[in-house]
């Protein structure tokens, strides 16, 4: 009798999912690797009780916690790189070069406008309020406000403007939220940086793709043309390696992004922390989703392997 109890009592606890808290990285585009994190840790017996996130972890956090990420999944791993070029609505505005108004409108088909509180499973935003210099953090109210504001590139995508507060990218001061994620009794925190400084040990999924010109190579000579246009902006001789305005603006952001990662893992250090490489794949390239989502899956599945061989 003891014994059938004892049996019955194991399967139970086997069944009991561990409870997690996400914590999703700033990164562009190699944020889409978010996706393929998210569908491992339903696979391997855990249970997404929390999510905080930054720019585009905020983006796939939030669809996630809406109940829409099939959806999401859908319609990004359909995109083309033309797709992508023709979504960028530039802008003279003084705060930016690209609205975001397109592409907003197509996730507006996807994701219900519902309030944050509203939600099934509890949610953090990150923005970044640029007067005030410092952080916001989204738990409430309207979903697409929070999304909107936390991914918002300064100088690239114009800032969301709430009661005065002019509102950009969370990644600007906490790219991966740890210490904002809520905790849930008996969980564990899982992180996943998409902006590591480590190689890339995955070949790519098309040999098409080794010939093509990246897209972010593609936007950045659109921006810099129109940033020439604006301010009358003249190339000198020596041009050839030096680095445009776009990409020196790029380039000094994933510099900081970086650093104030490392920082926030040696200081909130997670019990599964997921790295992607940022070499993977450029800001900009979202019509890359496939690839990203499978470098998602592995590097979670290894993350996963390395600490349940430590328990």
């Amino acid at each position: 009798m003891k014994k059938i109890k004892l049996n019955i009592l194991n399967m139970k606890k086997s069944n009991i999912k561990q409870p997690v808290s996400l914590v999703l990285s700033s990164g562009g585009a190699r944020g889409i690797a978010h996706i393929g994190v998210i569908e491992i840790l339903e696979n391997q017996d855990f249970e997404i009780k929390s999510i905080s996130g930054a720019s585009m972890g905020a983006l796939i956090g939030g669809i996630y916690a809406a109940g829409k990420l099939k959806e999401y999944k859908e319609w990004i791993s359909g995109l083309k790189k033309i797709d992508v070029l023709k979504m960028f609505d530039f802008t003279l505005s003084k705060y930016g070069l690209v609205k975001g108004n397109k592409v907003f409108k197509e996730m507006e088909k996807i994701v219900p406008n519902i309030n944050i509180e509203d939600m099934d499973i509890t949610f953090t935003a990150i923005a970044t309020d640029i007067l005030k210099r410092k952080e916001m953090i989204f738990n409430s109210g309207k979903l697409f406000d929070a999304i909107r504001a936390s991914i918002a590139i300064p100088s690239v995508f114009t800032p969301l403007i709430i009661n005065n507060s002019q509102l950009v990218d969370g990644g600007v001061v906490n790219p991966i939220p740890i210490n904002r994620v809520k905790r849930t009794p008996g969980d564990i925190i899982v992180a996943v940086n998409v902006g590591a400084n480590i190689p890339i040990e995955y070949p790519k999924i098309s040999h098409s793709e080794q010939n093509e010109k990246q897209t972010d190579n593609e936007i950045s000579e659109i921006i810099n043309t129109v940033l020439k246009k604006i301010f009358r902006v003249k190339q000198t001789k020596n041009t050839k390696n030096t680095l445009g305005y776009f990409e020196l603006i790029s380039e000094t952001m994933n510099t900081m992004l970086q650093r104030l990662t490392e920082m926030s893992i040696e200081y909130n250090k997670p019990d599964i922390l997921i790295n992607i490489s940022r070499h993977s794949c450029g800001t900009f390239d979202f019509y890359k989703a496939d690839k990203m989502i499978k470098i998602g899956r592995e590097e979670t599945l290894k993350s996963i392997k390395n600490y349940r061989e430590k328990k």
